[in-house]
């Protein structure tokens, strides 16, 4: 059976009129044109054939729905695509990610450590004060009764433990994640694992020796995490390591 020109597009119309019937309208195609479209008779036109407008004035709105729904297509692909190009180095960011926010947490732990030292040392020394006094016989017999001497001693020693005991288990803690404190004092200058931040002129200890220990240096999984802030020792002027004097 061959079908004219006309039959073809009235088969057409009424195709395209079953599918708007079924299915919602299509975001892009203006709700006006679609009901205007769905609630109008085809106009009998040529001995009742149908409405060649109708039929052009659809497709045409398919089209421009092809277009827009082409448009949004296009503009998700772009907001995608760095996506796509970072997606290989998403598990290496992340790794980066994780040991940055480590490294935070160590230097949090070693200022802490930091601040503990200092109070240790700082009750130290009120103590060897505080023994000091009673190196006489007469003060320690006089300061032997005095309770309130007695009870400050006490605190003090009791204080000190406690930093000490709160050190020991820090320190323990940062071993377990092999953590380790660079060992400095008496040892050669190591300008990878130390700062020198002050330089003093002595003969007594050899040149480049360190003195002390401002700032504790620590390795983490072998590396040098932070340096060591040391006072170095020098040959005084017109002196070199190994010169004779006679």
């Amino acid at each position: 059976m061959i079908l004219d020109r006309e039959e073809i597009l009235r088969r057409l119309e009424v195709w395209l009129d079953c599918v708007l019937a079924t299915e919602d309208p299509p975001p892009g195609v203006g709700g006006d044109l679609l009901s205007s479209l769905l609630g109008t008779e085809p106009k009998p036109v040529n001995n009742g054939r149908c409405d060649l407008y109708s039929i052009w004035a659809t497709m045409t709105a398919l089209t421009q729905e092809v277009k827009l729904q082409g448009r949004s297509f296009k503009q998700l692909s772009e907001t995608l695509a760095p996506l796509a190009i970072l997606a290989p180095q998403l598990p290496e960011i992340g790794r980066q990610a994780q040991e940055l926010a480590r490294r935070e947490m160590l230097d949090a732990f070693l200022d802490l450590r930091d601040r503990l030292a200092r109070g240790l040392d700082q009750v130290r020394g009120a103590r060897e004060r505080m023994n000091d006094s009673t190196r006489s016989s007469w003060t320690a017999r006089l300061l032997g009764r005095n309770r309130a001497f007695r009870q400050a001693l006490e605190s003090v020693a009791a204080l000190e433990e406690g930093y000490q005991i709160i050190v020991e288990r820090l320190d323990d803690t940062l071993g377990q994640f092999d953590v380790q404190e660079i060992a400095c004092e008496r040892q050669p200058f190591d300008p990878k694992s130390m700062h020198a931040v002050e330089v003093e002129e002595t003969d007594q200890e050899a040149e480049g020796t360190v003195l002390e220990v401002y700032r504790a240096g620590y390795e983490w999984k072998g590396e040098v995490h932070r340096p060591a802030q040391v006072k170095v020792a020098r040959r005084p002027a017109g002196q070199h390591t190994g010169e004779n004097h006679e």
